[in-house]
């Protein structure tokens, strides 16, 4: 968990606020003056906060949308959000499409659910079938054989919470992964941390179903209240740092079927993954993240807890399928939440929600061109050679280690739009379409089908594993790639008629942040070849390693506060900060003039460019990986020599750190 550490006076140097360079709230236990003091605060000066002389402007005219706590002055995600309807708007208005492709799912489940009246459809048979066969269940065992048939022909996440993904002991293979559970039913265990209120939303939903299968109120209610002390329980025993964890890949343990049977006496494994759909050759071994946590949902399997495991059942189903059931039942009334849209905005948005893998290919060749993909691959390769400089320089590191860290280099690949495929639409010609219910049932089921084949093929190095509507960037270690969406080739990050360096400081700075997760303190563990193997680092430069881990450390937590008063967690936070500072030495060794790097450091600060609730910069420091936007431009650039060339720091300025505090990721 993220410590959020605190002191009772502003510091000498000009404060730092997190996501807003105009807010002036402060804690209560600070003085009158100094609020009056932030207040009145002047321009900002770029040697004294940076983030602020280039986003004050912008950071003014920005306001939160109902609802939100956050708002960007980099890009405005709606714009994307806009794009994706108007293709799923585009397309609906369409005709003619040939059967099984995107642009025919999308139309078909735009008509069907446009004649499908949810309010007065009675609940489709099957689906009050399996609520009636949950509900009838009279064993334990028969309820696990009832969980797989939900995960296989409903696509409701299993009990077990066991997922397809790849075995970071061997990246070629596919593994069955027992994940650990984040959430109950809705409820983040991030917010059980302070209080278990949020578990009555647990009771409630689960007592309603049980409800609405016939039973008395006071039961349903006390199994309800049962299930909340289940996921009480289950939450209670999760690894808290593995739940805070960004990078989990020291958590990954590989079990025998059977050591997994010692984690679960009281389940017929085998049987329960055949019931899956998935043949038993790949039970030889499991990988499992937080076994403490499964040990204890396999304690709560017992006939005991019968009842409440079927109104969980009944509840999970209800979750992706509530909007055909909730308005059978009386007792799933109050569960509705009304939505006042019209109802051509209700339908796009369904198909919007719903059927992501159909937009995105059709989103990207609408929105994506041949000419930003030769400047995006471009820049990933200019960025590789900076890094091959780096890395060759870092004369603290032995030959054999350095040489390794290149070989790892050169075989980074880079996953972009051009990568984006359509899938084969004779595979999805069949999808039954009488109504919006079998067809949405069925392509979940497919779905599902989809996930176990990669079991037998494995992942391919450029497939697109994330949408590209998904306003993002990534690394997997597993792979070596980086994946570059579409939509973060937008505003302050990408713009083909903007200047080199301006777009080096945009999307060349997130293409050499996720490059530098190769190398952060978690990347580094896996090799050249994608194998989790931390040995493959030599015991000495091991020990350098971590002897810089510290000093970054020390570096963010003592040199930087937010919100006047709060210092990050230099631990929490040691990969992305660690993946920012070697990114900006990467880039910013690439100019070669001031005003190259002006344009660079400029544009850097502004894809930050966000402001906050202070109740949301406060949760961020506690519990989120990344440091505040403000900290991620300030203390970088604070310890880059080339910004005290270019901006003329010197001691007694804001920014200012001694020569002999600030640190290098490679130097």
């Amino acid at each position: 968990m993220g410590k959020l550490k605190k002191i009772t006076a502003l510091c000498t140097a000009l404060s730092l606020i997190a996501g807003c360079g105009v807010t002036a709230s402060l804690p209560e236990d600070t003085t009158d003056e100094a609020e009056e003091k932030v207040e009145q605060e002047t321009p900002a000066r770029a040697q004294d906060d940076f983030y602020r002389y280039i986003n004050e402007d912008v950071l003014k005219k920005l306001s939160f949308r109902p609802g939100e706590v956050s708002s960007s002055g980099a890009f405005d995600q709606k714009i994307i959000e806009d794009q994706v309807k108007g293709v799923v708007s585009e397309v609906a208005s369409g005709s003619g499409y040939e059967k099984g492709t995107e642009e025919d799912i999308i139309k078909t489940a735009y008509d069907l659910y446009s004649a499908y009246d949810f309010e007065s459809s009675p609940v489709p048979t099957e689906l009050d079938g399996l609520l009636r066969e949950i509900n009838d269940a009279s064993s334990v065992d028969e309820l696990l054989k009832i969980d797989a048939k939900l995960q296989t022909d409903y696509n409701i996440t299993n009990l077990f919470n066991i997922n397809i993904d790849s075995n970071y002991f061997s990246p070629e293979d596919m593994i069955l992964v027992f994940q650990q559970y984040h959430d109950f039913m809705g409820v983040n265990f991030t917010t059980l941390e302070d209080t278990y209120s949020p578990l009555n939303s647990v009771k409630k939903s689960a007592s309603a179903y049980y409800s609405a299968l016939g039973h008395d109120k006071d039961i349903s209610d006390e199994v309800g209240t049962e299930l909340g002390h289940i996921a009480m329980d289950i939450y209670n025993s999760t690894d808290q740092e593995l739940l805070h964890a960004d990078m989990t890949y020291n958590y990954f343990k590989i079990y025998s079927l059977d050591e997994m049977q010692g984690i679960l006496p009281s389940v017929d494994l085998v049987k329960y993954i055949e019931n899956l759909g998935i043949d038993s050759q790949y039970c030889g071994e499991f990988a499992v993240y937080d076994p403490a946590q499964l040990e204890s949902l396999g304690k709560i399997l017992t006939e005991d807890n019968l009842e409440a495991l079927k109104a969980w059942k009944m509840a999970s189903l209800g979750s992706m399928y509530q909007k055909f059931i909730a308005n059978g039942y009386d007792a799933l009334k109050d569960l509705v939440i009304i939505d006042y849209d019209p109802r051509e905005t209700q339908i796009i948005n369904e198909i919007y929600n719903s059927f992501p893998a159909e937009t995105d290919p059709i989103y990207v060749e609408k929105y994506y061109s041949d000419e930003a993909d030769n400047a995006l691959i471009s820049l990933c390769d200019r960025i590789k050679t900076e890094y091959r400089v780096l890395i060759s320089g870092a004369d603290w590191l032995n030959e054999a280690t350095r040489q390794g860290l290149l070989n790892k280099l050169e075989k980074i690949e880079y996953v972009t739009g051009a990568d984006s495929v359509r899938h084969d639409a004779s595979e999805y010609a069949s999808l039954p379409a009488d109504n919006y219910f079998e067809y949405f049932l069925s392509y979940k089921k497919k779905k599902f089908q989809e996930k176990i084949e990669l079991l037998k093929n494995g992942i391919p190095r450029d497939k697109v594993l994330m949408n590209m509507q998904t306003f993002n960037a990534c690394y997997n270690p597993s792979l070596n790639n980086i994946t570059i969406t579409v939509a973060i080739m937008n505003g302050a990050f990408f713009d083909l008629n903007a200047d080199f360096y301006t777009n080096l400081g945009g999307i060349g700075m997130v293409i050499a942040h996720e490059m530098g997760h190769g190398f952060d303190n978690s990347g580094v563990l896996f090799d050249e070849n994608g194998k989790y193997n931390p040995g493959w680092v030599g015991a000495e430069d091991t020990a350098a390693l971590e002897k810089r881990n510290s000093q970054a450390v020390d570096y963010f937590e003592d040199n930087f506060t937010v919100l006047h008063v709060y210092h990050v967690d230099g631990e929490q936070t040691l990969g992305e900060n660690y993946a920012d500072l070697g990114a900006m030495e990467c880039i910013s060794s690439i100019p070669e003039t001031d005003e190259q790097r002006k344009l660079l450091f400029e544009n850097y600060a502004r894809i930050w460019c966000t402001k906050k609730s202070e109740d949301s910069v406060i949760s961020q420091i506690d519990e989120d990986v990344h440091s505040p936007e403000v900290i991620r431009v300030n203390a970088i650039l604070s310890t880059v020599n080339s910004f005290y060339e270019t901006y003329g720091l010197k001691e007694g300025d804001g920014m200012f750190i001694p020569a002999e505090k600030r640190i290098s990721r490679w130097h």
